[in-house]
């Protein structure tokens, strides 16, 4: 059985084969445009990004640049976002970076990168609950002095996520929309105050010039500001679920990377006129972790620093929610292909979830969290970090990946090269790459720690890799029918 025993046919559509699955394998249509965008946007958690991993890119990268650094990665991004969309209007599956794998380069590597998806999506999803019980155990301190444990932080924010991610789809649309809605608000509060107060002076033209741009560790702004995107990217994730997914996968990737960048720029370029171009690099050194609370204390109110340190435990929730549904779905997609038990791809008969892959990832993600507990791991750096940090490899890792196999795919169907199928994802791809090599040479940054054994993780992501893609040739040798249906089963529009 060859590769090419798969390939599409020239319209860009495969022959899909039923799913031996029983019960329902179908996820329920229940999102538009608006909706789409809120899981993403949620999903890369922009308020926490600002608050954690801005100021240490003014400390330990290059300083007033950042929003320049932020500027050259979203065009990156949108790069990407270019083939990533062109792919989308044609392979719409719950599969996403799976499924386009496949369809580009293979199924080998196409089951190397779901296993590698399903890897960095949970792991991050543990990370992400850490991070939440650390902030909201510091925010119920400040607001009302009880120092409780993270651990019922934990739980509670565990059991939340379990629960919505049983549920449908816009249940948990409604609650996001409630929480980006309030970190929205009060970044956009002190935007406007810093603005307010400095007039054209909150916009410093150093923040765009070459010389900032070339000071301190340009490399390890862009590695930072990368993991700041983490999460756009999960439009497709939600396709099959989408009221027209061929159009709205597009918009939505399109106006996250749009969105999220365009925060960030401006968010960036105002701390920099609020704390000067002079002083921002030594002034987030000193003060990383309270940047933005010595910002809103100064420009609004002591109280409303309050109101910041709950919504930013808000946020982190609202990331761990989106990040549950993208894992779930993972698990959903290699179910109903047959990789994992024929259950894991059942859809539940009335909410219309991937309600077992949701139960899996709640399942894998109390295990981390109890053996962090067990061994005395902290919550934040520490659970935080490392999971968050080894996610974050992944997940640029399977962009780089996506990139190559969309001019892969175009490429397979005899379709003429263009900008969207051919330059701009090969372009994106070399920037994905840089950033991959960057996030594993300075993992350290992203870990919160100097320890070389948990610096050396990255190395479980080509490890999975390696896994899944050892797993298909033996399919492809003794099952080669199974095989087949694995790497045809997400290749199309099931409603189709």
């Amino acid at each position: 059985m060859t590769e090419s025993a798969h390939a599409p046919e020239t319209d860009g559509t495969v022959s899909r084969p039923q799913p031996d699955v029983p019960g329902d394998a179908t996820l329920h249509r229940s999102l538009g445009t608006w909706r789409l965008i809120l899981l993403v946007i949620a999903a890369a958690a922009p308020m926490a990004a600002v608050i954690g991993i801005v100021p240490t890119a003014f400390a330990l990268g290059n300083g007033a640049a950042v929003p320049l650094t932020f500027v050259a990665v979203t065009l990156v991004l949108g790069l990407f976002a270019v083939g990533y969309s062109a792919m989308s209007r044609r392979v719409v599956s719950t599969g996403a970076f799976y499924s386009y794998v496949v369809q580009g380069l293979g199924g080998i590597p196409g089951l190397g990168a779901a296993c590698v998806a399903v890897f960095s999506y949970t792991v991050f999803v543990a990370g992400a609950l850490g991070y939440f019980a650390y902030f909201c155990q510091a925010a119920v301190a400040g607001l009302t002095g009880w120092n409780g444990s993270w651990i019922w932080f934990a739980a509670g924010g565990w059991l939340l996520i379990a629960v919505l991610g049983h549920r449908r789809i816009d249940l948990s649309t409604r609650v996001i929309a409630v929480l980006l809605t309030a970190e929205f608000a009060i970044l956009a509060v002190l935007v406007i105050s810093v603005v307010a107060h400095l007039g054209r002076g909150a916009f410093p033209g150093e923040a765009f010039s070459l010389h900032a741009a070339t000071s301190g560790a340009p490399g390890i702004a862009v590695m930072l500001a990368f993991t700041c995107f983490i999460g756009f990217e999960s439009a497709a994730l939600y396709s099959e679920e989408a009221h027209d997914p061929r159009r709205s996968v597009s918009r939505v990737t399109y106006g996250s990377v749009a969105v999220i960048g365009g925060f960030y720029v401006l968010t960036s370029w105002v701390t920099v006129g609020a704390v000067g171009s002079d002083r921002i690099a030594r002034v987030a050194a000193q003060n990383s972790g309270s940047l933005y609370f010595d910002l809103t204390t100064r420009y609004l109110a002591p109280w409303v620093t309050d109101v910041m340190a709950v919504f930013l435990a808000t946020s982190l929730f609202a990331t761990t929610l989106s990040i549950h549904n993208v894992a779930a779905r993972y698990f959903f997609a290699l179910g109903r292909q047959g990789c994992l038990p024929a259950a894991v791809g059942r859809a539940h008969t009335g909410h219309g979830s991937p309600h077992v892959g949701s139960a899996i990832v709640s399942t894998v993600t109390a295990a981390i969290v109890l053996a962090c507990i067990a061994s005395g791991v902290a919550p934040l750096v520490g659970l935080g970090t490392v999971a968050v940090g080894l996610g974050t490899v992944g997940i640029i890792a399977l962009q780089c990946l996506a990139s190559i196999a969309v001019v892969g795919y175009f490429r397979r169907i005899g379709e003429r090269a263009t900008w969207s199928t051919v330059a701009a994802p090969l372009l994106a791809g070399l920037g994905l790459c840089g950033a991959v090599v960057l996030a594993v040479s300075r993992f350290e940054l992203l870990s919160g720690t100097g320890s070389a054994l948990t610096n050396s993780l990255p190395g479980l992501t080509l490890v999975v890799f390696v896994i899944g893609g050892g797993y298909a040739v033996w399919l492809r040798s003794r099952r080669p029918q199974l095989y087949l249906r694995m790497t045809e089963l997400m290749t199309t529009d099931p409603s189709t």
